[in-house]
């Protein structure tokens, strides 16, 4: 979350930084507000948006294959940690978009496991077009 928070504040204020979670409303409010107060939070607590997106759940290679651990080093040596299950699927897997304003995408990222996320280079690519 912190990591999103941090992207927004990096963008010029035509673009919106959104996450989507599950769970509990009331909770992720509560989490937004204390690490993220900066971007849009949405709740799908039934994950139709990571099913309609295509967004798999994971196996248990992406909880234990090394490279787990290893894509989990490097962002904690960038200064981001995992954040709190909020009540949601902790076999649900991630992934980054970025759509324009005609709602084309400009970037799809599905992750490998459920510690990679794209490099900000990635996104910053992305954003410029």
């Amino acid at each position: 979350m912190a990591r999103l928070a941090s992207l927004q504040q990096t963008l010029d204020p035509q673009f919106t930084v959104m996450a989507v979670g599950m769970g509990d409303a009331v909770e992720a409010r509560a989490i937004v507000q204390q690490y993220a107060p900066n971007i849009m939070c949405m709740i799908d607590q039934n994950q139709q948006t990571y099913q309609q997106f295509g967004v798999g759940r994971a196996g248990l290679g992406a909880f234990f294959a090394p490279q787990v651990a290893i894509d989990a080093v490097k962002i904690t040596r960038e200064g981001f940690s995992a954040g709190a299950t909020i009540g949601g699927d902790v076999m649900q897997m991630p992934a980054t978009f970025v759509v324009d304003r005609t709602g084309q995408f400009r970037l799809a990222y599905y992750s490998r496991s459920i510690a990679d996320h794209p490099s900000d280079d990635v996104v910053q690519a992305a954003l410029r077009g």
